[in-house]
């Protein structure tokens, strides 16, 4: 099955899905995307649904994000639904595990902005 690649422009919320194949989607990100210059960008890959999310080295991170990979860091969009139901829990022990060993790339704020693209079921707020 083939694969289409996206750029993720989470800058914004929620992301915009930047509607373009890009066939080198890393280097596109490495030169920049028009219309979104200083933008915080991911590459998604699609074979309609979502199926990974690629965090790019790019000089356009938020400052507080802690990623300190060399490379694309890929994500499964499952593992991603799971940690954001992590997120959410109100049990303490899996709440403590989400603290202790999530994803440097994907803190709460930047996980929520792709809530559209991965279906995520949000909690009420109470």
């Amino acid at each position: 099955m083939s694969s289409t690649y996206r750029v993720l422009c989470l800058s914004h919320d929620p992301a915009i899905v930047i509607e373009r194949d890009w066939h080198r989607a890393e280097e596109a990100v490495a030169a920049g995307i028009d219309g979104h210059p200083h933008c915080d960008l991911a590459i998604g890959r699609f074979s309609y649904p979502l199926v990974e999310v690629g965090c790019p080295p790019t000089p356009h991170q938020p400052a507080k994000l802690p990623c300190y990979h060399g490379g694309t860091y890929w994500v499964d969009s499952n593992w991603l639904r799971l940690l954001a139901a992590g997120y959410q829990t109100t049990d303490l022990l899996v709440e403590a595990a989400v603290k202790k060993d999530r994803a440097d790339c994907w803190p709460w704020e930047r996980l929520l902005r792709l809530r559209d693209e991965l279906g995520l079921q949000l909690r009420e707020t109470p």
